[in-house]
This record gives C-alpha cells, structure tokens and sequence, in this order.
C-alpha cells in the first residue's frame, strides 16, 4: 500500500520486551509451538508487529493468524501505521453488507 505518513517507531513497553524475548529464548532452546498469552489492551498487535518487521529486516517471512475478521482489520490497521509490508489472505467473508440466503 502507498503510504505517504511517515512510519511509526515501535516502543515496546517493558512488559513488552520481557515477552518478546521469552518467546526468543524458547526459540533458542527449541521450543516449537509457543503461544503468546496476553490480557486486553497488552499490546499483543503491537508486539507482533515489533517481531514482524524484524523478521521482514532480516528478509524472512512470517504469518500472523488471526481467527476473527475485526482482528484482520486491526492487525492491518497496526501494521500500515508502523510501516510495516503485508498482505491478506482471507478465507469465505461476506462484504458487510450482504447476508447469507
């Protein structure tokens, strides 16, 4: 997407960083599923969207799944105000105005 609104820099809270990089370190001692646990209003988009864009500097690629369309619509959201590229890829949704016959 073009943007012309410069990039927001992600500053983590401490909180935050302590997450982060507990799911490092499970990554360097192996762990394979991991899943990332977080009260409403955490900032759990916020911290995906600090490990996405790192993954995208070191030229990797990432998924971030998500099993609700606001979520969809959110995670975007977040990921175009910090500058982050992305795409979408989306299963059955009806445009919100329409209805199942």
């Amino acid at each position: 997407m073009l943007n012309f609104t410069p990039a927001k820099i992600i500053n983590l809270r401490d909180y935050q960083e302590d997450a982060v990089e507990a799911l490092r370190q499970g990554i360097r001692i192996g762990t394979k599923r991991q899943i990332l646990c977080a009260g409403t209003g955490a900032g759990k988009t916020v911290m995906a969207a600090h490990l996405l864009r790192q993954a995208h500097e070191k030229g990797s690629y990432a998924l971030f799944l998500v099993d609700r369309v606001e979520l969809v619509k959110q995670t975007s959201r977040t990921l175009d105000e910090y500058g982050i590229p992305h795409g979408i890829v989306q299963g059955e949704h009806l445009p919100e105005n329409r209805t199942v016959t």
